[in-house]
């Protein structure tokens, strides 16, 4: 039975009725007074551990101070490993709803890459259909040749908000991918890195907005895509195509993969959260549209064939709350591994010392990135 299931509070308030209906009744009637006496003491004993049990169900289901019984029970560590959903990573190869890559294709003669000699490209990609014009950043792995038919899995970038792409790089993800690279213990990547917020002054929170208005989960499952598709050489495949991001990135990276599992099997999600956050002046979803892009509810509900890998802090107010939320709702065919720190808050140093972990369960979990 799951820490934040309801059935324990259901069961711990039945319990505890009980052994109050036994306590008034004075059952059982002991014959020896003073067992009759040790008897009603231990009663007592129980009655309020369990009333104790009951209210801090309660309280844990109201506010999600943990997510699973490893969490509770590991309350004092620096951190714990938290595993929710499938066991099995193979349940990610599976078919899945949605069109995916079938409409994407790559070009035998690919265009010229901007900077030939550089393993850093930069594009202004303009897209109608998302009503989208952003700069990408796409770096590719030691000894990319355009004109080779060797095909590469792609890893998709998501910067913070406010921030841009170039943020993504200053951050060590490019030498962790290199230095697992070497090890062959992460298969050669491109990355691409989409400004997420087009335009710039909007914290799009990767939604769908309404019309004329920026359509940033277009942007990112289906329009970069097809565009990497036509001006890399790329598997198109979904367990060859995974998201990482951090803070309203690592949203953007659990949003797009929870509802576009027909195009990525996988996200990394670093001090992010599970419903959108919007800024202030902002907000252009409507009650029933903010239900679609409600993962925790996504993940109770209709747990996609994905794998994700989490980090959080409980001293990260931003991130946890909706974090253990979703923690304590996953279920298969869904596969959540996850770190929860106990200390630390939302900047970059408290999630840095973990790519390489994250990068390297990446390698071990989909096979288009086993090195």
């Amino acid at each position: 039975m799951a820490l934040a299931d309801t059935s324990l509070i259901v069961l711990l308030a039945t319990l505890a009725l009980g052994f109050f209906g036994l306590v008034v009744a004075g059952l059982p009637r002991w014959s020896s007074p003073f067992w009759r006496g040790v008897g009603r003491g231990l009663q007592v004993l129980v009655l309020n551990v369990l009333v104790v049990a009951l209210f801090g169900a309660a309280l844990n289901d109201q506010y999600l101070f943990y997510s699973s019984w490893g969490d509770l029970l590991g309350a004092r560590s620096p951190s714990v490993q938290v595993h929710r959903g499938g066991r099995s990573p193979d349940h990610v190869a599976s078919k899945v709803h949605g069109p995916g890559f079938a409409a994407m294709a790559t070009p035998a003669s690919l265009p010229p890459l901007p900077a030939p000699n550089s393993r850093l490209q930069t594009y202004t990609v303009v897209d109608k259909r998302s009503n989208s014009a952003g700069q990408v950043l796409v770096y590719l792995p030691v000894g990319y040749d355009p004109r080779s038919p060797r095909t590469y899995p792609v890893l998709l970038g998501l910067h913070g908000f406010p921030a841009g792409p170039e943020s993504f790089l200053r951050i060590p993800f490019m030498s962790s991918i290199d230095t697992l690279t070497a090890r062959h213990q992460l298969a050669a990547s491109i990355v691409v890195v989409p400004r997420i917020d087009t335009p710039a002054t909007i914290d799009t929170e990767c939604v769908n907005s309404g019309s004329g208005q920026p359509q940033t989960d277009t942007w990112l499952s289906h329009d970069v895509p097809a565009w990497t598709a036509r001006h890399f050489r790329v598997k198109l495949t979904r367990t060859a195509w995974a998201a990482i991001g951090y803070s309203s990135g690592a949203w953007c990276a659990a949003s797009i993969t929870m509802r576009h599992p027909d195009v990525f099997g996988a996200a990394i999600v670093m001090l992010g959260y599970f419903r959108p956050d919007f800024s202030s002046g902002y907000d252009p979803l409507t009650s029933s549209t903010l239900r679609g892009y409600d993962l925790v509810n996504l993940a109770r509900k209709a747990p996609p064939p994905i794998a994700m890998w989490i980090l959080t802090s409980r001293e990260d107010s931003l991130s946890y709350p909706t974090t253990s939320a979703f923690l304590s709702v996953a279920r298969p065919p869904l596969d959540v591994d996850g770190v929860v720190l106990a200390t630390g808050g939302h900047r970059n140093s408290v999630f840095e010392p973990y790519i390489p972990t994250a990068m390297h369960w990446l390698g071990q979990t989909l096979s288009g990135f086993r090195g």
